[in-house]
């Protein structure tokens, strides 16, 4: 007869392997199946910006286009629905005005100026335009809910482009609207440990509600979902388990935000490619 103590140790035996074969299995992920341009640039994150040249901005975007860099940006929705160029949801940071900008129209985001300067919150097309297909971009889809507007207008803007791009996302909706809407589209997941993540600005109490909401897609549990072609992830964690065995798997695997030559030294051994910002990189792919 089997006791009572061998029966424990059974059940927590048969589910610890359950843990691991479906931790498998949710953060599978579904790599190029061919060696991708994806892999040989360096991101300039939100484009080539300092003190002078606010980030996101058309200036920012030309000087990384004349330093050879692929470009990072974010887009968002206005109010009236279209598709600008601009990280934050408030606008206070980058223009000394409160409010989202979600909740501006485009011709009251156009009186806005960037960081005092005489630049203007851009539109997706007019970054288009000034980038013009010389270096790929990585677009992040900056949505706060369900997939739907947003992507539906960025694929649209999209569909002529004839230049390099990829789109990711902390929303693991948005990335499943591209695999299932255009899977031709390189998609990225991108995740951090939402505890620590400066990507979200909030308060403790809602950092740390935040964090055990999103624990699952902090631990890619959701790739799954949205089968990702390659994994964003914050620099700091980049030699984590969880990364070195996706990126045997063969996922290319970015690392954000890398601010200086010693960060960059270091995520070249764990990762394929940089987001970067502050510095320029030794080497561009």
């Amino acid at each position: 007869m089997v006791s009572d103590l061998t029966a424990c140790l059974i059940v927590i035996g048969l589910g610890a392997v359950a843990v691991l074969i479906l931790n498998r299995i949710m953060t599978v992920v579904s790599p190029p199946q061919e060696k991708t341009w994806l892999t040989e640039f360096q991101y300039a994150h939100r484009g080539l910006h300092d003190d002078a040249v606010p980030e996101n901005s058309l200036p920012a975007f030309q000087s990384a286009v004349d330093a050879g860099f692929a470009i990072e940006l974010d887009v968002q929705l206005s109010k009236d629905g279209q598709v600008m160029v601009f990280h934050d949801r408030d606008l206070e940071r980058m223009t000394g005005v409160t409010g989202r900008l979600r909740d501006r129209t485009y011709r009251e985001l156009r009186n806005l100026r960037l960081k005092g300067t005489g630049q203007k919150i851009p539109t997706l097309a007019e970054a288009l335009t000034v980038v013009g297909g010389k270096v790929p971009l990585l677009i992040e889809i900056k949505n706060h809910g369900m997939a739907g507007e947003l992507e539906r207008k960025l694929y649209r803007i999209l569909f002529d482009y004839e230049g390099k791009y990829a789109i990711q996302s902390f929303s693991p909706f948005s990335v499943r609207w591209f695999r299932r809407n255009a899977p031709h589209i390189y998609r990225g997941q991108l995740a951090c440990n939402f505890w620590k993540c400066n990507e979200f600005t909030v308060s403790r109490i809602k950092r740390f509600l935040i964090a055990n909401l999103l624990f699952i897609v902090q631990k890619l549990g959701v790739n799954f979902i949205c089968k990702p072609n390659f994994i964003s992830y914050e620099l700091h964690k980049v030699n984590s388990r969880l990364i070195r065995r996706l990126r045997r798997k063969g996922a290319p695997i970015f690392a954000w935000t890398v601010r200086n030559h010693e960060q960059y030294d270091d995520a070249k051994q764990y990762t394929d490619s940089v987001i970067f910002e502050g510095f320029r990189p030794k080497d561009i792919r």
